[in-house]
């Protein structure tokens, strides 16, 4: 009598969830595309109910995410396998070679896979956040809490080197830059395409990626088939070194035989929207797989301000620096943010300590632009001392 008890209750039970399954797996979508602050550890809690499942999103995606470390707004990851993607090689796996691997080899390899399995989360002690270890590997980005460090092999660390990028495309084109007071050759978004007939042009609208927009060229400039457009922003001044231009997206000139021409997103990185401004691009130079080197007698400079004008920094954050190309700065540069030690009344004094760590990721003559690769003290303030400690090699 209770065994079948039981065994009516069990298939109540999956009568009732079998719903809510059937729900969550035809809910999840195929595709996510990447918004300000997505982390692969918090796409996996959010899709996969499990956070620590992060790398089979980032196996779905190495031909977008070159290092799971690090994702961008505007990328367009997979959440599921197509055709293209399998789990089964497609070679037969060859046959284990006569004799068998020593013991040592075998434990090395057996600690190897472990260490790629996934990533050991501990609590840091208070202080002790982001350390000061040389062979730490800084998973703040992924894990998205600056309180919690991951703990990862050695193993794993030289796999992710093979795709280290110091700069990367996404990162110069979307970090912005100060103008410097020179007058930029800024055309204009006039609005959506939508068909794709250029008579049909809604202002007041956004474009999506791979949506067409209708730009015009600055006065006596042309644009050229294939050409790449920055979608920006143009912001507030900046005293004495110009206005802060705020990228919004890529464009490519798609048809330039009307005055509007048609151009399509390929890149967005905020709303690209009617009435933005739009530039030529610069051409990007990759610095290839190299690590910056340690200096001691780097360039000192200040910060301008933050291009979001944020009261706290946080990593991937953005702001400037008043010193550019003609002092010597270059791409990839490493500079370190201190506070300087004054007295103060009634309080502790304020003693000489590193705030931040930021890499310059994009130059103009008199200033850089650098995004925060770590933070210990994250009330930056315009004034704050910069001192440049690392360069790329040339």
């Amino acid at each position: 009598m209770i065994s079948s008890a039981r065994v009516r209750l069990t298939m109540a039970l999956g009568v009732l969830l079998a719903p809510t399954l059937v729900a969550a797996q035809i809910t999840r979508p195929e595709t996510h595309t990447v918004r300000p602050g997505d982390t692969l550890w918090d796409l996996a809690q959010q899709y996969l109910s499990d956070p620590f499942l992060w790398p089979e999103i980032y196996r779905l995606n190495t031909n977008v995410v070159e290092d799971p470390h690090w994702i961008y707004p505007g990328e367009v990851l997979r959440l599921s396998g197509g055709p293209e993607v399998s789990a089964v090689p497609s070679i037969e796996t060859p046959p284990p070679a006569a004799e068998a691997a020593p013991a040592a080899e075998a434990a090395e390899a057996a600690e190897a896979e472990a260490a790629l399995a996934e990533p050991l989360v501990g609590e840091l002690p208070p202080g002790e956040a982001g350390g000061d270890n040389a062979g730490d590997v800084d998973m703040t980005p992924l894990v998205g809490d600056r309180s919690r460090a991951t703990q990862v092999g050695p193993r794993l660390e030289l796999a992710l080197a093979r795709r280290y990028r110091p700069i990367r495309r996404t990162e110069f084109f979307s970090s912005g830059f100060l103008t410097e007071e020179q007058a930029l050759p800024l055309g204009l978004v006039v609005g959506t395409v939508t068909p794709l007939q250029i008579e049909e042009v809604s202002s007041h609208s956004t474009a999506q990626m791979h949506g067409r927009v209708a730009v015009v060229p600055p006065a006596g400039g042309k644009y050229q088939v294939g050409d790449t457009l920055l979608a920006v922003l143009v912001q507030e001044e900046i005293r004495g070194y110009g206005n802060i231009v705020v990228p919004t997206g890529l464009l490519r000139v798609l048809d330039v035989s009307r005055p509007e021409n048609l151009a399509e997103v390929i890149a967005s990185y905020a709303l690209v929207r009617d009435q933005q401004r739009v530039l030529p691009t610069e051409k990007f130079r990759d610095p290839g797989n190299v690590h910056p080197v340690p200096i001691s007698d780097g360039v000192h400079g200040k910060v301008l301000g933050h291009r979001d004008r944020q009261p706290l920094s946080s990593p991937q954050d953005v702001i400037f620096l008043d010193k550019g190309r003609k002092d010597g700065v270059a791409l990839g540069d490493l500079f370190e943010l201190r506070q300087a030690p004054r007295a103060r009344p009634g309080a502790a004094t304020v003693v000489d300590e590193a705030m931040a760590t930021v890499q310059v990721v994009h130059l103009g003559d008199r200033t850089a632009t650098a995004r925060v690769v770590s933070v210990t003290q994250p009330d930056i303030r315009p004034g704050t001392e910069a001192r440049q400690i690392a360069k790329l090699p040339s």
